[in-house]
């Protein structure tokens, strides 16, 4: 069997020292200024969630986050949301069927106000019960936690 170039351990070590303090970095500092959230019911009949915005012509990033235990396992859920803007219109609008543990939108208010953010589980069979956490940040600058995922 052959033995593993020291060198190359220690730039292994070093490469994933420094893949985890971006990963910190990014996840830590890079995440900006948490403005709002809370938790969403995702039956059809449900309030929505009202999202106070005071910071207007800024982007705004929605994370909504959904997990459900299936089997034993974490599973995301099929959701449809719609943000809606103090005056009545809708800003921001999906329906899908995949399945995601996280979904993130941006959007960028231009006045304070009261924005509504309905979400309902969408799936072929009809709905169920569940809810969903939800985020709203400005000032998000991050890059890695965007492509992984997490």
């Amino acid at each position: 069997m052959d033995e593993i170039d020291p060198k190359l351990k220690t730039w292994g070590i070093v490469l994933g020292i420094a893949f985890f303090a971006l990963a910190g970095l990014d996840f830590v500092v890079l995440k900006g200024d948490s403005v709002g959230g809370g938790s969403v019911d995702l039956r059809p009949d449900a309030a929505p969630l009202v999202l106070t915005i005071t910071r207007p012509r800024e982007d705004h990033l929605v994370e909504i986050r959904t997990r459900r235990r299936v089997r034993g396992e974490y599973e995301g859920q099929s959701i449809a949301f719609r943000l809606v803007d103090p005056d009545g219109r809708t800003l921001v609008e999906e329906s899908e069927i995949l399945s995601h543990k996280r979904r993130t939108f941006s959007f960028h208010p231009m006045k304070q106000g009261s924005y509504s953010l309905y979400a309902e589980e969408n799936t072929l069979l009809g709905s169920s019960r569940g809810t969903g956490r939800v985020s709203v940040t400005v000032n998000d600058r991050r890059i890695l936690s965007r492509l992984v995922g997490f």
